[in-house]
């Protein structure tokens, strides 16, 4: 992206100053989410229906405001919009996000016309995001499109054609200790589209990983040229949504764009580099992978467990996803069979060696030393704990086991870290969380490590299937970028 394009779209991300145009004291996200962040100060409400919002002046007009505003929210009727947008470009305004809805994606004639009128006002003298959607999402800047928005900074940027998506992925993206650097929705696109925030996020240093929700395209060849310039410097993980017929009639009333056959849209984004995936739950599972974790040198794995037949099956997993459980080398099966009791165990890969989750008191030996070990062999690319055993500790340790799970977690993280950081291979954790498990003893032993994971930087995840799904998409992106070598 050239300097000065880049330039003019992180000064739309980054404002100085915001009008809330249709600021209300009641139900309106955007005037409550904005006076949450550090940006608060420095936006200005506009209604003529009223003097003052939540104690501070609320003005007529935004061309009342002496000030320099950058970047307008605007949240009127859809007949207003186009004379607003003029007030705006009247008012030197850089960048209006267009809540409203009821222009082409209610094909209507009335609607297309109303977004063309709005596109003759603005061409060339203001950007646009939107009309009918979210607008942006930016920590380090203070733009929020919910108020539960956090003021944390991270290195995920996601662009969605979904208001609803983008906010989301947002809100449910904390559950996998996910934060942000841009989050933008963008509607219909009657200006600013797709391939301008990929070509931004794609140079945008803080954006490690991008994630993607997409309906459909007007301009297929500007699109194509964006996917792989992005894709070519960061992961791209993208969602099609509207692939089946229904889902195509859908996505058409929904942003009022053609979205194509699946076999176009797969052949796209194989040809560009980007990674798709089904659904919203495996976009958030997938980024989390690359949001979290190094990217591993091989597709070998071993698996930790406490259970002979869930190790099967999970062998199996990685098999159907394209990941090797291979044999250990002899000289890691001699020193594990040092460390680990021989009844009961199954001393190989998977490891299945429950007692080594009781051994916390011993100086050699322990938890953390086993690990160390599996994470040292020659034939082993990644290490995903399957943790399943915080109730057979309650039964074992009985008033002990919250304490007992403590040391646990501390040589757990021990060996990952270690692992992870000397020896620079991916561990994943795989740890039971449903949520309609009715005893909350369970669920607060296994929180426990989960947030202590997390709190360390590692991908958690609540089913083995899933850890396993999110490990080969980072494999297979590292094989084909070739940076697994």
């Amino acid at each position: 992206m050239k300097q000065s394009k880049y330039d003019e779209m992180d000064g739309i991300f980054h404002p100085g100053k915001v009008a809330i145009i249709g600021a209300s004291p009641v139900a309106d996200i955007a005037t409550l989410a904005l006076l949450k962040t550090k940006i608060k100060n420095n936006v200005y409400f506009i209604n003529p229906k009223y003097t003052e919002i939540f104690g501070r002046k609320c003005y007529s007009s935004v061309l009342d405001i002496k000030e320099p505003i950058d970047y307008a929210i605007i949240g009127v009727n859809a007949n207003l919009v186009p004379r607003i947008v003029g007030e705006c470009i009247q008012r030197g305004i850089r960048a209006a996000h267009i809540f409203t809805s009821g222009f082409s994606e209610t094909g209507s004639p009335e609607g297309h016309a109303l977004e063309k009128e709005l596109r003759d006002v603005a061409a060339g003298k203001i950007r646009i995001i939107g009309p009918n959607c979210f607008g942006i999402y930016c920590p380090r800047s203070g733009l929020a499109i919910v108020p539960e928005s956090s003021e944390v900074e991270g290195n995920v940027g996601v662009i969605a054609q979904s208001g609803s998506v983008a906010e989301s992925f947002s809100y449910f993206g904390k559950t996998k200790n996910l934060h942000f650097s841009k989050v933008v929705s963008y509607g219909n696109a009657a200006d600013l589209d797709c391939p301008d925030f990929l070509e931004y996020m794609a140079d945008d240093p803080q954006t490690k990983v991008i994630a993607l929700y997409i309906e459909g395209s007007k301009n297929g060849k500007r699109l194509h040229e964006a996917l792989r310039y992005a894709a070519c410097r960061k992961p791209v993980i993208a969602v099609k949504g509207g692939l089946t017929d229904n889902g195509n009639r859908v996505a058409r009333s929904h942003t009022g764009q053609l979205t194509g056959t699946p076999a176009v849209w797969e052949t796209l984004f194989r040809q560009c580099g980007v990674i798709q995936v089904s659904n919203h739950d495996e976009l958030v599972n997938t980024v989390a992978a690359f949001s979290h974790s190094p990217l591993p040198c091989g597709n070998r794995v071993s698996l930790v467990s406490n259970s002979g037949g869930f190790s099967v099956i999970q062998t199996d997993l990685c098999a159907a996803e394209g990941m090797a459980v291979p044999p250990f080398g002899e000289k890691t099966l001699d020193r594990l069979r040092q460390l680990v009791p021989r009844a009961g165990t199954s001393i190989g890969n998977p490891l299945d060696a429950w007692p080594i989750f009781y051994k916390v008191f011993q100086k050699e030996g322990s938890l953390s030393d086993i690990i160390k070990v599996v994470a040292e062999d020659d034939n082993i690319d990644t290490l995903v704990f399957m943790f399943d055993q915080f109730r057979y500790i309650r039964r074992a340790r009985k008033h002990e086991a919250i304490d007992h799970m403590n040391l646990v977690i501390g040589m757990m993280l021990e060996g990952s870290c270690y692992c992870r950081d000397v020896l620079g291979k991916p561990v994943f954790l795989s740890v039971a969380l449903d949520p309609f498990l009715d005893d909350d003893e369970d669920r607060k032993g296994n929180l426990l490590l989960k947030n202590a994971f997390e709190q360390n930087g590692f991908p958690v995840y609540p089913a083995s299937d899933i850890s396993i799904r999110a490990l080969s998409r980072l494999y297979k992106y590292a094989a084909q970028t070739g940076k697994a070598i």
